[in-house]
């Protein structure tokens, strides 16, 4: 009577050592899935917001070195708050490095959570400078020259 003789809740049968993949291996294969989903997305945003800055109208470029010409990837809602939005294109915008401090900072608020539709940005109380022109602001914060 051996191992595969013993009755056993699990129907799955019994598989040796080396027929299992070890965990860090299947670990890498879900993170690189992920990862894949996400460059998906950020590709399809790309090609939507045109590399222009959603906040300030720039051209942004991923190389750049100035931070207000540097693409990076705005997530709405945060990745750790709304997973289930991470790989939503709706839900990721083109912004420049500089707008996504402030941003991240809580200087500059974003009104709308679907970025195939206009998105309303305005400077908070916070903001204790404005270093640039926002240019989706709301109409009541637009003044009459």
């Amino acid at each position: 009577m051996g191992l595969a003789d013993l009755p056993s809740s699990d129907p799955r049968p019994l598989k040796q050592k080396w027929e299992i993949a070890p965990r860090s291996v299947e670990r890498r294969a879900r993170k690189q899935a992920k990862q894949a989903k996400l460059d998906a997305a950020y590709a399809i945003v790309n090609a939507r917001d045109g590399n222009r800055c959603r906040v300030t109208g720039e051209r942004l470029d991923p190389k750049a070195v100035e931070a207000k010409h540097r693409r990076e990837h705005h997530h709405l809602a945060g990745r750790n708050v709304k997973p289930e939005w991470r790989e939503d294109p709706a839900r990721i915008c083109l912004v420049s490095k500089l707008a996504h401090d402030l941003i991240t900072r809580g200087w500059i608020d974003c009104e709308g959570d679907d970025a195939t539709k206009v998105l309303r940005w305005h400077w908070t109380p916070l903001a204790k400078s404005r270093p640039f022109r926002i240019k989706s602001r709301r109409r009541s914060q637009q003044k009459v020259a």
